[in-house]
């Protein structure tokens, strides 16, 4: 049986850290110990993994019985069979055809299906523009389709758009929080830890195909200056505006490879220090002490997690990991006690592991 699907607390981007002091507190209890027990070996983490990939059939199987679009559209993003796919998003999208999210995902659903399905009959490519016109991405993926198709001309028009659009998002954390009522209405023994790392490797894997963009820019920019421009404005417009580290490392890749093929090499290597610096970045950030317990507290707890999703959306990704590390630093400095629990959460709780971003 599907249960109803209930909505995650909407905290606003600011972090609550007396939640995250609590986690930090109750990391250790006595309940938890007696739940873990110790640490868990390696054949019993394969173990949770193997269940966690047999589980994506049985979600799929149990969410595309429910008349919920949210439901069907889990089921469509889990779903291995190509025709199957396209049968559950358009009974998702027949529920509540205005969702800009719901037929982003149709529209990269599609494609990703190939030719053994034809997609541009129903027109959701035409109503992907018209209700998130003011989303550069949804530009760039008809480009794609446009330019896979042949349409040079009017993949040239749809990138024009793309590069003055007011914003630039992939839906991401939508999706990630959207998997995590997935999980839960399906039914399941897993805990809100896992079903948080779980709905992270899933959203993961829909991610756009980035590569789709690079390659058309670079063959359409090596032989036409307007092309050239035109996927250099999006690179910028995206690279400022952007929230995730993959969709700015993309943008600055499109931006370096139209510069080149513009002639423009000194702006071209400006890039490529942008991108060496976003790079050094990530790699320090890697590199605090706290990182790990970060990763492990943000999916520890339903607030801390959707507090987190929050952050990404108003300051990006590291932006928002970085001030919820300090913000731990910052708790243990004032309660040089909480380091011991954080050492203890890490070996008593290693499937957390799981959820790293």
């Amino acid at each position: 049986h599907v249960q109803p699907a209930t909505s995650p607390p909407a905290p606003d981007s600011g972090l609550p850290v007396a939640d995250l002091r609590s986690a930090l507190n109750d990391a250790c209890s006595d309940a938890t110990l007696e739940r873990d027990g110790k640490a868990w070996t390696d054949g019993q983490i394969q173990s949770k993994l193997d269940a966690i990939n047999g589980l994506k059939q049985s979600l799929s199987d149990r969410l595309s019985i429910s008349p919920s679009a949210d439901h069907l559209h889990v089921a469509a993003l889990v779903e291995k069979d190509p025709a199957l796919r396209i049968e559950l998003i358009d009974r998702a999208i027949s529920h509540n055809p205005s969702d800009s999210f719901l037929v982003w995902s149709a529209v990269q659903i599609c494609y990703e299906s190939g030719d053994s399905v034809d997609c541009r009959s129903r027109g959701w490519d035409q109503r992907l523009v018209a209700i998130d016109g003011q989303n550069s991405e949804s530009w760039l993926r008809v480009a794609a389709n446009r330019y896979r198709a042949g349409e040079t001309d009017s993949a040239l028009e749809a990138m024009r758009r793309a590069a003055t659009a007011a914003e630039t998002r992939i839906y991401w954390t939508e999706r990630i929080e959207m998997l995590v009522r997935g999980l839960a209405a399906a039914g399941s023994d897993f805990s809100f830890p896992e079903r948080a790392g779980m709905a992270l490797g899933l959203a993961a894997m829909a991610l756009p195909r980035y590569g789709d963009f690079t390659t058309m820019c670079e063959e359409q920019s090596a032989q036409n200056v307007d092309w050239a421009y035109a996927c250099l404005r999006y690179g910028e417009l995206a690279e400022n505006q952007g929230k995730t580290e993959i969709g700015v490392a993309i943008a600055l890749a499109i931006q370096k490879l139209a510069l080149e093929a513009l002639g423009e090499l000194d702006k071209a290597t400006e890039v490529g220090q942008r991108i060496e610096a976003r790079r050094q970045q990530r790699m320090d950030l890697t590199k605090t002490d706290n990182l790990a317990t970060t990763e492990r507290l943000i999916i520890s707890n339903p607030t801390l997690f959707f507090a987190f999703l929050a952050a990404i959306r108003s300051e990006g990704e590291v932006n928002a990991k970085r001030r919820i590390t300090a913000e731990i630093e910052r708790l243990i400095e004032q309660q040089p006690e909480l380091a011991c629990e954080i050492e203890r959460l890490i070996e008593q709780q290693p499937e957390l592991a799981c959820g790293t971003f």
